[in-house]
């Protein structure tokens, strides 16, 4: 989350800011959710361009979930 997504305190939580702040919140999610269908769209490609380095891009597909998932490898 970037610096302006931070949650208003209790006392700042009105409905305004409140609305203000979930459509920011959700424009930043359908952000990060198109970024990770790039990033599969372009790992499928790389596995099906060349069917040699399919395990290869098994392997970066396992490291890039994991990476999405906050894991270390």
């Amino acid at each position: 989350m970037t610096d302006d997504l931070k949650l208003p305190q209790v006392g700042e939580l009105t409905l305004p800011r409140w609305q203000y702040w979930l459509a920011r919140y959700n424009e930043v999610l359908g952000e990060r959710e198109r970024r990770i269908e790039k990033l599969e769209a372009a790992l499928k490609k790389i596995a099906f361009d060349d069917p040699d380095c399919c395990m290869i891009a098994d392997r970066m597909r396992e490291t890039a979930e994991k990476a999405l998932e906050g894991k270390d490898d």
